[in-house]
């Protein structure tokens, strides 16, 4: 029976110095930023997925109450965040959580109007999760990251030339041009472009460009297109033109889709243009 008992004691001293040990070297959690991404990126905004690793190194597992964040532009708060889902993170293990921030680009410029003329911006995002740790209570751990997101631009449509290919009484045949300006450092492409051209109230073009134009970074690309037209479609313009007057209005309408060079950036984005003006023949 002593030996028994004696057998009991020991192991109880065994496992209370174990328990005293696994206390003794009770650690924090850490945090550490892994990577981000932007998952989608339009004209109007974009939206940006933080990816952070949180490690346990006890020897028991640990939850995440909840965590917070902070994003900056040109080191001022813009967006702040409170997630309250809890996380369970296993013993000795490490754990994923991912943090989506959406900008509008539309408040970032209401804010910002020095950015509307950028390329890109710069940002931070601070982000402090909240753990429930035996003996040692809640514990706060925050985290860093900072770097730079583009920012896209619609590109530019202008009237190009009317160039008078040739003309007699019963109409003309005219090459008209538009020009396409990319302001973006990043090369885009346009599709399925629809023109409606209207010159001294009268319908000159209608139509749909069968092919994709890829205009580089910076750059400018010409589209030329040539057009027949009879005397009806161009009412008074032909007359006018035969005396030499040179001068008339127009007025541009349609659509185009954009894709662009760039990581999240989905294909096939719909911009509108409307020009009108008075054009001068040389």
């Amino acid at each position: 029976m002593k030996r028994a008992l004696s057998l009991f004691t020991i192991v109880l001293i065994l496992s209370g110095c174990s328990t005293i040990r696994d206390a003794a070297d009770i650690r924090e959690p850490s945090v550490s930023f892994q990577d981000m991404s932007i998952d989608r990126i339009t004209f109007d905004g974009v939206t940006l997925l933080f990816d952070f690793e949180v490690n346990n190194p006890n020897r028991f597992g640990v939850s995440a109450e909840q965590y917070s964040y902070e994003f900056f532009i040109n080191e001022q708060s813009f967006i702040t965040g409170l997630q309250e889902t809890p996380l369970s993170i296993d013993r000795e293990s490490t754990q994923m959580i991912q943090v989506p921030v959406t900008l509008n680009f539309s408040e970032v410029y209401e804010t910002f109007s020095s950015v509307m003329r950028q390329d890109s911006l710069s940002y931070a995002l601070s982000t402090e999760v909240e753990f429930d740790v035996p003996v040692l209570g809640n514990r706060k751990v925050p985290v860093r990251t900072s770097g730079e997101i583009p920012i896209p631009k619609v590109p530019r449509i202008s009237m190009g030339e009317f160039e008078v290919k040739d003309i007699s009484l019963s109409g003309a045949e005219v090459e008209v041009s538009f020009n396409v300006q990319n302001p973006n450092p990043f090369a885009i492409s346009i599709a399925n472009a629809a023109y409606e051209l209207t010159v001294n109230g009268r319908e000159w073009l209608d139509t749909t460009l069968g092919e994709t134009i890829r205009v580089a970074g910076s750059e400018r690309q010409t589209i030329k297109i040539p057009i027949r037209l009879s005397s009806s479609q161009m009412g008074s313009a032909l007359m006018d033109i035969m005396r030499g007057e040179s001068t008339f209005n127009y007025d541009l309408k349609g659509s185009a889709d954009i894709s662009a060079e760039l990581d999240g950036f989905r294909d096939g984005q719909s911009f509108p243009f409307d020009l009108s003006g008075t054009y001068s023949l040389d």
